[in-house]
């Protein structure tokens, strides 16, 4: 065959014979799709030099199964003057085959190089070493964690004890208070002004309506509502009167008294000098 469509038409007959396509082709080959369509219409490409495409030709019958010598002699190239014009002299494909055997036997030698016995006991001396010192500043932590919590604990011992105190001190008190207004319709409380001012403040544990008078003038009558505080002073006295106030929480002259009553004792009226609180019939 010695026109172009000749040559090309075998490769491209074979093909479609088999029924491939070009793309299938490429991908098989990786042969770059404008030399595949060069190679297959008997044109040359000005950016594929001769040794490509010889190539490219040789790849392209073996992947059809078609014999690479009758190829060439039909596309009119010689295989032994290409070879020589090259450079390369022909390799018997045992060879080319045995090519990852040398690397491969090359990887083994470098591998058994670097694990000699020597290597070896370096290797292990090392992770010994490393070891060792894991160990140690894992004690050291352990200790140091230890004696901090031996020092910390009678500090929170010791604040543990005075929130205790405070806590029994105050139910000290407010027993004592309750205690004092407990006995008949009379009763007071010590709660001496260092001030020379009559002061109350409450806080009301649920809805509770009273009526405060600070020297015999009223300033407040309304109900407060739970959860809200309210305070008043006076130079002489303040009396507050009411339903349920002996479940208000006071505090007299800066000082803390507590609820005024428990159980089912009931208190209509209260009267607070500088003295302290009494409670009045």
């Amino acid at each position: 065959m010695d026109s172009n469509s000749d040559k090309s038409s075998v490769l491209k007959k074979t093909r479609e014979a088999k029924g491939l396509t070009l793309e299938i082709v490429h991908e098989a080959t990786k042969i770059p799709m404008d030399a595949l369509r060069a190679i297959e219409e008997g044109y040359s490409v000005r950016i594929l030099s001769p040794f490509y495409y010889r190539g490219f030709i040789k790849i392209y019958a073996e992947f059809l199964g078609l014999s690479v010598e009758e190829i060439y002699k039909q596309y009119g190239i010689d295989q032994s003057s290409s070879l020589k014009s090259s450079g390369m002299t022909p390799v018997k494909a045992s060879h080319r085959e045995s090519r990852p055997n040398v690397f491969l036997e090359q990887t083994q030698e470098s591998i058994s190089s670097v694990f000699k016995p020597k290597t070896l006991k370096f290797i292990v001396k090392i992770i010994g070493v490393l070891f060792l010192f894991f160990l140690f500043f894992k004690m050291a932590g352990c200790i140091a964690s230890h004696v901090n919590k031996k020092g910390m604990a009678p500090k929170r011992q010791s604040s543990l004890g005075q929130e205790r105190k405070v806590k029994i001190n105050k139910d000290i008190e407010e027993e004592k208070n309750a205690a004092a207004l407990s006995g008949g319709n009379h009763g007071s409380v010590q709660a001496r002004s260092e001030n020379n001012k009559v002061e109350v403040a409450v806080r009301a544990v649920k809805d509770t309506w009273i009526r405060v008078k600070a020297d015999d003038h009223v300033v407040y009558e309304t109900t407060l509502s739970k959860g809200s505080m309210e305070s008043w002073s006076a130079d002489d006295r303040i009396e507050l009167s009411g339903r349920d106030i002996e479940q208000l929480d006071m505090e007299v002259n800066e000082k803390h008294i507590g609820f005024l009553g428990g159980g089912e004792r009931r208190i209509r009226r209260v009267l607070i000098t500088q003295e302290g609180l009494t409670v009045k019939k």
